[in-house]
């Protein structure tokens, strides 16, 4: 270290101390001072990084919030459209169910089940299928018409606009076996414009006493049957 003398008043000279550091430059003793102005500075310096230090924070609250609402419109966007989607699916079975209902009216239409009963168109039927299987003897009548009963549809009469209704008939008939029975109750439902249901048939041998002249009848039978047809609604 070394001492370098400095000029003052002719009265007295003051020696200080200079110290220098390793590449030899000197620099003053003691610590550094701020002064107000200083201050001042460090305040705004304080001030700007507080600014934005709370405008970073603001950044970040402000993307979770926008990252919140988007994972949120994006969870209602899924549920509307699966919501949709169980609608269209159920729009389409319905359509499809209303389809085959249509389909299936059309169909009992077809057969003439829906209106006014036909029983003159009944009675030829009956005739001309006695004719063609050359059946012994057959005898029958009907009751009016009447709405069906829970025996015979379990849901009640009632189908939509329309009601079900039926004819009871009692038949009596003598065949040779019981295939010819079940033969002309076969071509009697396809034929007839009537839904035939049989609800009862007792089948009993004919006695050779009872046996007319003409007639090789072995059994004989007494049914009783339904016919259904569709009216609308009152």
């Amino acid at each position: 270290m070394a001492k370098r003398s400095l000029p003052t008043s002719r009265s007295s000279l003051c020696v200080l101390p200079v110290h220098y550091d390793k590449q030899g430059e000197s620099y003053g003793e003691g610590r550094m001072k701020l002064d107000a102005k200083d201050l001042k500075r460090l305040q705004w310096a304080i001030a700007f990084l507080g600014i934005m230090a709370l405008a970073g924070g603001a950044s970040v609250w402000t993307s979770l919030q926008l990252k919140r609402s988007a994972e949120k419109t994006h969870q209602e966007a899924t549920a509307a459209r699966k919501d949709i989607q169980t609608k269209l699916a159920r729009a389409r079975d319905e359509e499809q169910e209303l389809r085959d209902k249509i389909v299936r009216f059309q169909a009992l239409k077809t057969r003439g089940l829906i209106g006014p009963e036909q029983r003159l168109d009944w009675v030829e039927a009956i005739a001309r299928i006695k004719a063609a299987r050359r059946i012994f003897k057959l005898d029958y009548d009907f009751a009016p018409q009447r709405p069906v009963d829970a025996g015979i549809l379990p849901g009640g009469a009632a189908a939509g606009g329309f009601e079900v209704v039926a004819s009871q008939m009692r038949l009596q008939i003598q065949l040779l076996h019981e295939g010819e029975l079940l033969a002309f109750l076969a071509e009697l439902r396809d034929k007839v414009q009537a839904l035939v249901q049989v609800r009862s048939c007792v089948i009993e041998r004919v006695a050779p006493s009872n046996i007319e002249r003409g007639n090789n009848a072995q059994l004989k039978a007494e049914c009783s049957l339904e016919w259904i047809t569709l009216r609308e609604g009152k």
